[in-house]
């Protein structure tokens, strides 16, 4: 069913990169987190925090995505899921980077959030298959 999750936050130079990996630690643990370093568009050096939740993990997740989203986010998302998975069976979804630091978890569609893909096991694989698998686990 849920194959894999998987995370990324940019962190830029102006941010203290242990926040955004104890934001990121809410839904992975830190052991699993891993950094690479880049240049920005003018230079400017970034650190991209990746992590990945597989199956059973990436299953809990969602779970906790269905318990801590406040109602009305719930109701966006299940809502939006059809806009949300591509052609990969992919579903494609932001969190808000600052209120994972607090511990909450809230949609975002800001720039600076945390990134999340899940990538939904279908055999064969189908869009629509994805959709009914994640309305039914949402």
């Amino acid at each position: 069913m849920i194959h894999r999750v998987h995370f990324r936050a940019f962190v830029s130079v102006t941010e203290d990169e242990e926040r955004v990996r104890r934001a990121l630690s809410i839904f992975v643990p830190l052991d699993h987190i891993r950094s690479t370093r880049a240049s920005g568009y003018y230079g400017n050096p970034i650190t991209i925090l990746e992590a990945e939740l597989r199956r059973k993990e990436g299953l809990e997740f969602i779970h906790m995505l269905r318990e801590q989203l406040s109602a009305g986010e719930l109701s966006r998302l299940r809502r939006e899921i059809p806009e949300r998975v591509d052609e990969d069976c992919k579903l494609h979804l932001r969190l808000d980077k600052q209120a994972a630091y607090r511990g909450m978890v809230r949609l975002s569609e800001a720039g600076d959030a945390i990134d999340v893909s899940v990538h939904v096991a279908t055999y064969p694989s189908r869009y629509e298959e994805a959709v009914r698998l994640l309305r039914e686990i949402i």
